[in-house]
């Protein structure tokens, strides 16, 4: 049997993924934030979410 595990990302991890979302929805779709910023916003977002299903307590 493999020892890997998998967590739940915590609340203020999906809180700060959620407000990284809106920032790259700002950025993709609205003019108040440049294109660049929302893509890496997105891309912050699913990373930490990520480091959140496999470290405990991110």
């Amino acid at each position: 049997m493999s020892g890997r595990t998998n967590f739940a990302p915590t609340a203020r991890t999906i809180a700060v993924a959620l407000v990284l979302m809106v920032i790259g929805l700002l950025g993709t779709y609205g003019t108040v934030i440049p294109d660049l910023a929302g893509v890496a916003a997105f891309g912050l977002a699913i990373a930490l979410l990520l480091l959140g299903m496999v470290i405990r307590g991110i």
